[in-house]
């Protein structure tokens, strides 16, 4: 038993232990050999050795195990069977949890909701550090209600097989019916866009197929369960995989034989057919289903034409239903907004099932494009159908010329009757020059309609230059709708004119002061376009290619603010005159980075994923270049209050590896907040967030983030190479950090960081570290801070092994203590010595601009965004951002009493 290796003679003998109690046991009366194993476990469970330990639960797992359905057990011996294993799911030692879970297993009692065995597997589930705990535990929890919520939750697990597991046990124990809507679909979006190949196996090999079958493996019946009408991408995903599954042969008998669809293929076809005696067979989960299968057979090419011709009508036939479908939906009585969501939904997916039409017809292409170009303006036809009919014009017509003369008559005819005459280009272009709109008398629904026909045309566009009539159109149309008092279609004029920007930088150089208004004082929805259209012209044109004289300074931007080197230059009549636009240029860029930084801050949380991922694209693009952007990113990333946001932890999480692996300037770019990050959270208030921040990961992934051997592409040896790596430019920072600051810092955590740094014992700076470490001896006090030296002499030395520091011999052997939020006393002016944060180039400007970020970043450092107070991030946030390298730091050299 004291064997905790698994070794196949221990697994044998235990094996004819059991079998010989278990025999005695099913006698009737004699149980002295049952009773005598059991009670020398039992008396075996608290043993000091980890072996003895999780054998014994071996022991105890394996004979309930050999238990009868119908066996019984003295209620005294169950108890205390139950205590001592409940004591042992808490154990230190993984592998013993595992074992006590697995046989606590048998113990439990479904019909009792107050049961102690339920309720340690579900805070397992949660709390339990160990993947095979929580593995396990899943694996043999029972099914109620109470534990589905807490099952679904482990498909979101930062470990695969965890999650893996919860998929099998919602495949094999848990049916459709007991879910909600948001479950299921939220399920299968996690499963299906889940980042290990083994989960998404898992979701679309056993859940799906599990799912299918209990709804008798009917499509409709199954579309039914997950409310197409709501965001349909994953269920079209996942009936795209149930599909995949079958020959097309199959697919179209089964879809003729549903007696709605063969209705309605029936009614299409037959000319005069009316859509209303279609009301039955016009549902959301029929035409979505038709679609799907349309579009399936389509990708397979020649070899499912023919199955496709049975199933899918002819243009001639397709376009005059629906252009009777949509004349009939305007006719139609008073109905609900619930009505007319379905009947859109619906239309949207017939008008792309006419997308996937044979046009190989001349007759065909040109039905289509009249019937298109007729629906556009109808006052009957929603918005929502605008992008649908523009997919089908794309498809029938491949003039792109065409296709903008098109969409432009299409608005003029909204909003200025042509009556029935037809205009060449040029009168056409005429007319919408000297259109004059007045947008106080245009329904709304005609500008709306009128605006997102526009955005159409503004996808469509090839070259990067606005023509006379979209300059035309933007005048009379879409700066008239900014001024709107409806927030709507504000939005869509400020999304017209942010393309009309994407298309000229003159432009967008004339209105980027329009957006900035809509960031400061318009509505979340317009703010949230505005602010994408911001972010986009700065990852297209860069920052220096703004130059705004009448822009207003709002805020003291960052001086280490750069925009990407290949933006356009302005001409220097003089040196003079040069550095003075270089300078006005700087403080523009700087004054909108400030504008839009702020959203970083900002209680929505969709307006803050925003701002974050537009920055973060410009970091990665190399459009921006500010630590003060990237340390609030960073802090962000660690803030205890965003723990329960999923999307901004997972775009961070996917970010900074990718970002700190590109280039060696990067990483020095992570290394260069590492001090400022420290002196955030030191010098945050005791009711922030960030007083909570664990500085021991902080570090840990920063260190990690600056390492050179993390490096995708490994930089050439050459002559102009650096000799010095970011971890050494880093140690030499930091040691002259701690020997020339007097103000109260916490010494220990930055010898911490020496001691991680990766240092190579040849480099050329490797000399002025030992001279360094040997000042740092007379300065340091704390004996753990001497013991962090030590190693971080080690790695100087290149030996491998620690020497004894001066008082690393009177150290006493113990744990290392949980890390304090503050190891040192603090003042009320502690904020101002707060200031002398990064200590660089002996260049006093550059120093005075690295402390102003400091001193910006600790005054705003995400406050508004305190959705919790707790005193500790959650355990989960951390072991996720620890799996991010696999290579893990080398351990530190701390003597370890833990009992094994």
């Amino acid at each position: 038993m004291a064997v905790f290796n698994r070794e196949p003679a221990v697994e044998r003998v235990l094996d004819f232990a059991v079998q010989f109690a278990m025999t005695t046991f099913a006698e009737e009366g004699d149980r002295n050999v049952f009773s005598f194993l059991l009670a020398k476990v039992m008396e075996s469970n608290s043993s000091r050795d980890k072996g003895i330990r999780m054998r014994s639960m071996e022991i105890v797992k394996k004979m309930l195990d050999r238990l009868e359905d119908d066996a019984e057990l003295d209620v005294d011996v169950c108890e205390e069977l139950t205590d001592m294993l409940l004591i042992r799911l808490n154990d230190k030692i993984p592998a013993v949890r595992c074992q006590a879970a697995l046989a606590l297993s048998r113990l439990q009692d479904p019909g009792d909701p107050d049961c102690s065995i339920q309720k340690a597997f579900q805070r397992a589930m949660i709390l339990d550090s160990s993947p095979d705990v929580r593995k396990t535990v899943l694996s043999h929890i029972f099914v109620r209600p109470d534990t589905i919520e807490i099952i679904l939750s482990r498909t979101r697990d930062i470990k695969d097989l965890v999650r893996r597991t919860a998929y099998e046990v919602l495949a094999q124990r848990v049916i459709i019916r007991s879910l909600t809507i948001a479950q299921r679909r939220g399920v299968l979006s996690q499963g299906l866009a889940d980042r290990s190949e083994i989960v998404r196996k898992a979701c679309t090999a056993q859940l799906l197929p599990a799912w299918f079958k209990q709804c008798e493996s009917d499509f409709v019946q199954y579309l039914k369960r997950m409310d197409v009408e709501g965001e349909d991408e994953w269920v079209e995903k996942s009936v795209m995989v149930l599909i995949e599954t079958q020959s097309p042969a199959e697919l179209v008998a089964g879809f003729l034989d549903y007696e709605e669809c063969s209705q309605l293929l029936s009614s299409i076809r037959q000319e005069g057919g009316e859509p209303n005696a279609d009301a039955a067979a016009l549902t959301p989960e029929t035409v979505f289903y038709w679609r799907c299968l349309c579009q399936h057979l389509r990708g397979l090419g020649s070899a499912a034409e023919e199955f496709l011709d049975q199933i899918l009508p002819e243009g001639a036939r397709l376009c005059p239903y629906l252009l009777r479908l949509v004349q009939d939906t305007g006719k139609s009585s008073v109905c609900d907004d619930e009505d007319d969501s379905m009947r859109v939904f619906v239309l949207q997916q017939l008008f792309k099932i006419a997308a996937l039409l044979d046009f190989a017809d001349e007759a065909g292409r040109r039905q289509l494009k009249d019937s298109v170009c007729k629906l556009l303006p109808m006052d009957n036809v929603p918005g929502a159908l605008v992008p649908m009919l523009a997919t089908c014009l794309r498809a029938v017509e491949s003039s792109h010329d065409a296709r903008m003369e098109t969409l432009l008559e299409v608005i003029s005819d909204i909003h200025v009757p042509l009556n029935e005459q037809t205009l060449d280009a040029d009168q056409l272009h005429a007319t919408l020059a000297n259109m004059s709109l007045s947008v106080e008398n245009v329904p709304l629904e005609a500008l709306l309609k009128c605006l997102l026909v526009l955005q159409e045309l503004l996808l469509d566009v090839t070259q990067p230059s606005l023509s006379p009539p979209l300059q035309a159109l933007t005048d009379t149309l879409v700066l008239p709708c900014v001024q709107v008092t409806d927030p709507v279609i504000r939005e869509a004029a400020v999304k017209c004119l942010g393309l009309c920007c994407l298309l000229s930088l003159n432009f967008a150089r004339q209105h980027l002061l329009l957006f900035l208004q809509a960031l400061e004082v318009d509505v979340e929805c317009v703010q949230m376009t505005a602010l994408r259209v911001v972010l986009d012209l700065l990852h297209t044109y860069g920052l220096n290619s703004f130059e705004l004289k009448s822009a207003k300074p709002s805020a003291d931007g960052d001086d280490d603010t750069a925009a990407d080197a290949g933006a356009e230059k302005a001409d220097e009549d003089g040196e003079n005159e040069g550095e003075e636009a270089s300078d006005q240029k700087s403080k523009i860029a700087n004054n909108i980075l400030s504008i839009v930084s702020r959203f970083l801050d900002s209680q929505n949380d969709e307006l803050c994923h925003i701002a974050m991922l537009g920055f973060a694209k410009l970091l990665l693009a190399g459009r921006l270049v500010s630590s003060k952007i990237l340390l609030r990113l960073f802090l962000l990333w660690f803030n205890p209050a965003c723990d329960d946001d999923l999307m901004l932890r997972q775009m961070l999480a996917s970010f900074f590896p990718v970002y700190a692996s590109a280039s060696r300037y990067n990483q020095e770019q992570m290394a260069s907040i590492l001090v400022p990050a420290l002196t955030t959270v030191w010098n945050a208030p005791d009711n922030s967030p960030l007083a909570f921040i664990n500085v021991n990961d902080l570090t840990q992934f920063l260190v990690e983030f600056s390492d050179a051997r993390q490096l995708r592409s490994k930089p050439v040896a050459t002559e102009d190479l650096q000799e010095q790596s970011v971890h050494e430019d880093l140690a030499v920072k930091i040691a002259n950090k701690l020997l020339t600051d007097d103000d109260d810092i916490d010494e220990r955590t930055l010898c911490r960081v020496l001691s991680l740094l990766h240092v190579t014992p040849s480099s050329s700076v490797s000399e002025e570290l030992k001279a360094l470490d040997t000042q740092l001896l007379e300065v340091v006090a704390d004996k753990m801070a001497l013991r962090y030296l030590a190693k971080f002499r080690a790695n100087i030395c290149g030996s491998g092994k620690v020497t004894k520091s001066r008082t690393s011999a009177k150290t006493p052997m113990r744990s290392r203590p949980t890390p304090a939020r503050r190891t040192t006393t603090r003042t009320a002016t502690r904020s101002v010595v707060a200031k002398k944060a990064i200590v660089e180039d002996s260049d006093e400007d550059s120093e005075n601009a690295a402390d102003e970020e400091v001193a910006d970043v600790a005054s705003s450092p995400v406050a508004p965004r305190q959705k919790l107070s707790r005193g500790c991030k959650s355990q989960s946030n951390l072991v996720e951002k620890q799996l991010i390298f696999s290579s893990s730091s080398e351990e530190e050299s701390e003597p370890d009493l833990s009992d094994d």
